[in-house]
């Protein structure tokens, strides 16, 4: 496999811009910086779409979730001109629409990619249209295993982050977009507001937080279903002037940067790859067993039992009255991160995944 030979074909369905395509946006640079065409399949009309065409990328579009007859027809003519060496699936819808549209056609190698911890809930379109499936843990790879993938199907290779992009966060920017000032204390989370990330259990810990430190505030970055929910949560256990619903930021190094603490409450998790950029910017860290997250920080973060805000609540006030404490874990989270974390360990990892295809 030579590097001006290699064409992947890398398909995403999602409408919206998560940490999967986040993920997928880093390996489609990583493979461009390494003289690899990468061809991105994207849903018409989604933020992913726009955002690879508008960094230069060849993108190629098909209608909504890509299940129709149509979106169908279109990937797979878009597959027989491409030509592709590697398809390459970012998240299960698209193992199914594209995994049917390729059939047949002479693709040297398909890979999946799987980065929740959701029970698998149907093992044959893994067993039938893929080679490999790239789990982001052992965790996730685990979760794989036990809903019915065979274990020669597995490889685990962990998100990666861009420690530039990281580093050019700053503090003073980061507190002065919440217009905080400098002797409020910010606990921050960056996780979408779905059910999987805990978000409830993270309010139920935090009126014993305000109670040893009234100037905390908690500020949760990033948009979901249960932003109503969450928001009438807060406002009934009084944290109206404690609590900060910020939605989708483009920000987020600032925020990271001008944070005290950064706390993620999941209670299911495939990684957590919004921990490794707090690890690589110098920040304590809250968060729970859940999934891969011990694969990620292993005993670099003070970590408790998912859905236990008593816990999660004793954690932060620790680590809020501990900085020294915290000084070692956060040397040791930067070193991790940045030995085993980063955008280019996983590229480079994804690519000996295709070599051993190949």
């Amino acid at each position: 496999m030579s590097s001006t030979t290699l064409t992947v074909a890398l398909v995403s369905t999602q409408r919206r811009w998560h940490g999967g395509e986040e993920q997928a946006r880093l390996l489609a640079e990583g493979l461009r910086r390494r003289g690899r065409r990468c061809v991105l399949l994207a849903r018409r009309g989604g933020v992913f779409a726009r955002r690879m065409a508008d960094d230069g990328f060849e993108v190629e579009t098909f209608p909504g979730n890509g299940r129709s007859p149509t979106a169908l027809w279109r990937i797979r003519r878009l597959l027989k001109i491409i030509h592709p060496d590697v398809l390459h699936y970012n998240d299960s819808h698209a193992v199914l629409c594209a995994g049917l549209a390729s059939l047949g056609l002479k693709i040297p190698a398909r890979v999946a990619a799987r980065r929740v911890g959701f029970a698998i809930r149907s093992p044959r379109q893994y067993r039938w249209l893929c080679d490999i499936v790239v789990c982001v843990s052992s965790a996730a790879a685990e979760v794989c295993r036990a809903g019915g993938i065979p274990e020669r199907m597995l490889r685990v290779v962990p998100d990666g982050v861009d420690p530039a992009r990281v580093r050019s966060g700053d503090r003073a920017r980061g507190r002065n977009a919440l217009n905080l000032s400098d002797d409020r204390i910010l606990l921050l989370s960056v996780a979408g507001l779905t059910d999987a990330k805990g978000h409830r259990f993270l309010l139920e810990a935090i009126p014993s937080v305000v109670r040893k430190h009234p100037n905390a505030i908690l500020a949760l970055a990033g948009d979901g279903e249960l932003r109503n929910e969450l928001e009438r949560q807060a406002e009934r256990l009084g944290l109206r002037a404690n609590v900060r619903f910020l939605g989708y930021r483009d920000d987020v190094p600032d925020l990271i940067h001008a944070s005290d603490l950064f706390v993620l409450p999941s209670q299911t998790e495939g990684l957590g790859s919004t921990l490794i950029d707090a690890m690589l910017a110098d920040r304590p860290i809250v968060a729970t067993t859940a999934g891969g997250i011990p694969d990620l920080l292993g005993a670099v973060a003070r970590l408790v039992p998912p859905r236990d805000p008593p816990a999660l609540a004793r954690a932060i006030v620790e680590a809020l009255d501990s900085p020294d404490g915290s000084a070692e874990m956060r040397r040791l989270a930067l070193e991790r991160a940045t030995q085993r974390f980063t955008a280019d360990c996983m590229v480079d990892a994804t690519l000996d995944v295709y070599r051993a295809l190949l």
